[in-house]
């Protein structure tokens, strides 16, 4: 090999690692400056305005007025109010217009109006059930009209009130009709347009932005609605929420009469879950489980060693979950290998099916994941589910040698709360009722967790962790186990319930 190939071959060899090093210190130097760098949003289609005028122009036709006239006996208001109390049916059922007041009339007829909108040529149209819903005590017409100024008699197909959903229909062929879209695939910040008759001003057109997704606005259910800030206002109930394709992504619903521009829809793949059995008539038969949920908190996640998931706070006695071996602490993760991270979720997962269907519900309980097969409830029989099982009366073992105050001294000043025992004093004191065990609460620190977690003098705790109380002995017994260095976890139940009643809660107390 000559002289010169070997200087050749070192000048190629160093030029590649100067290579090698060049790269690897700009790719440090991308990485840095990208660290750096504000999020941003690229400019794409800003110039163009979103097609708000031609959504108006095209769906107009498929959106209706709905005029429900009820005849009721009674003249009294008190039997004349709405079945879902004054703010929520007056604010989209519209205003109401009574009939004649004469002294003699056996009957006041009564009229309120909302919207709809038209999901087939053949006259089917979607609404809320609260619009279509008789007076209490009274019966109803309903009639519609279109944009062409036709009216027609309505029948009502079927109707779903837990969902707020109807579907009625009129006798008419080659209507215009809007498609249903896809709700889950919206985004909060997408355009969206709604179209109604509020305050009986016929196809108004209004336009917003999705502001949220998921939604609850009447505590824990099967509410998940989405969010606008569309204007809404009363006779816009059982319109249509519309994409800037104009397809059907929401019913509007309700509002928040203490806010602007706060409106709340039913999404439409909720309505679809439910569309052929409201076609057919049939009762919308829901699944249930039987359990109440809390979210899984820092708290919770300290003391049950997981981190995602819904704990379950509460039984109901002889339910579908009660039945399947679902305990209280047990952690749902998963639901037919759906992930849960909520209550929520779970209550989402579970109304998606119907009553007499074989789930799979993933547990995490004592550091161990089980699969529990579970056959469904019936929802709307929730109630009756639950049957009253005996328990054993036990005497309250007396109090441990060690005084009162101590304890109660160690307690307040590790979790920030006291308890005593439920003697007849106590009950009448905090108005303990019935047949509860277990330990009145009797003072709870203002700057502690314990208040920031619910907990409140008065409420009567029956059980720590998995283990009942009886009295004082297995309260402080518990707590002791504990060791003051982990959260309590207190089943909590109001002081005006007894034994029997399946109102309770679960609250994770940290230590102070």
């Amino acid at each position: 090999m000559t002289r010169q190939v070997k200087q050749l071959l070192s000048l190629s060899a160093f030029a590649l690692v100067c290579m090698v090093a060049g790269m690897a210190l700009s790719y440090r130097w991308v990485a840095r400056s990208q660290e750096r760098m504000p999020v941003m949003v690229a400019g794409k289609g800003m110039e163009e305005l979103p097609p708000i005028a031609e959504v108006a122009e095209k769906l107009n036709p498929t959106v209706v007025s709905i005029i429900n006239t009820s005849f009721v006996k009674s003249r009294a208001r008190s039997e004349n109010q709405a079945p879902f109390g004054d703010d929520f049916f007056n604010w989209f059922f519209g205003p109401q217009r009574p009939g004649s007041q004469r002294p003699q009339d056996q009957e006041q007829r009564i009229q309120a109006g909302g919207s709809g909108v038209l999901i087939s040529p053949d006259g089917e149209i979607l609404t809320n059930n609260h619009v279509i819903e008789a007076i209490k005590g009274g019966a109803s017409s309903i009639e519609v009209k279109i944009s062409s100024g036709r009216t027609f008699k309505a029948t009502v197909l079927g109707r779903d009130p837990e969902l707020d959903i109807a579907l009625i229909k009129i006798n008419a062929a080659h209507l215009p009709f809007a498609q249903l879209g896809d709700s889950d695939a919206m985004r909060v910040g997408e355009w969206v347009v709604a179209i109604g008759n509020p305050l009986g001003l016929d196809h108004t057109v209004t336009h917003g932005i999705i502001s949220a997704k998921g939604r609850q606005i009447s505590g824990p259910g099967l509410e998940s609605f989405l969010q606008t800030d569309a204007a809404i206002n009363r006779g816009n109930s059982g319109g249509p929420l519309l994409n800037l394709r104009g397809e059907v992504i929401g019913i509007n619903t309700a509002i928040r009469a203490d806010g602007q521009n706060i409106g709340f829809a039913v999404p439409v793949d909720k309505v679809k879950e439910v569309l052929q059995e409201l076609r057919g008539g049939r009762a919308v038969r829901r699944g249930y489980l039987g359990v109440g949920t809390k979210d899984l908190d820092e708290a919770f996640q300290d003391s049950l060693g997981i981190r995602a998931g819904a704990v379950v706070s509460d039984v109901v006695r002889g339910g579908p979950g009660d039945k399947a071996g679902v305990k209280r602490l047990d952690v749902i993760t998963a639901v037919d290998r759906t992930a849960i991270a909520s209550g929520e979720e779970l209550v989402a997962a579970i109304s998606s099916h119907r009553a007499g269907d074989a789930i799979q519900v993933t547990v995490f309980r004592d550091g161990q994941y089980r699969i529990v097969p579970a056959v469904l409830g019936d929802r709307q029989e929730m109630r009756k589910a639950a049957t009253q099982e005996d328990d054993e009366e036990e005497e309250e073992e007396a109090p441990r040698a060690i005084p009162q105050d101590a304890r109660t001294a160690d307690l307040e000043k590790g979790y920030g709360f006291a308890v005593a025992s439920l003697t007849p004093a106590n009950r009448r004191q905090f108005g303990v009722t019935g047949d509860l065990k277990g330990v009145v609460v009797t003072f709870v620190a203002p700057r502690s967790a314990a208040v920031d977690k619910g907990l409140r003098a008065g409420l009567v705790i029956s059980a720590v962790g998995t283990r009942e109380v009886q009295g004082l002995q297995d309260f402080y017994q518990e707590v002791k186990n504990a060791g003051g260095s982990k959260p309590l976890l207190l089943l909590v139940r109001s002081p005006q319930s007894d034994a029997q009643d399946e109102a309770q809660a679960t609250l994770a107390i940290p230590p102070r």
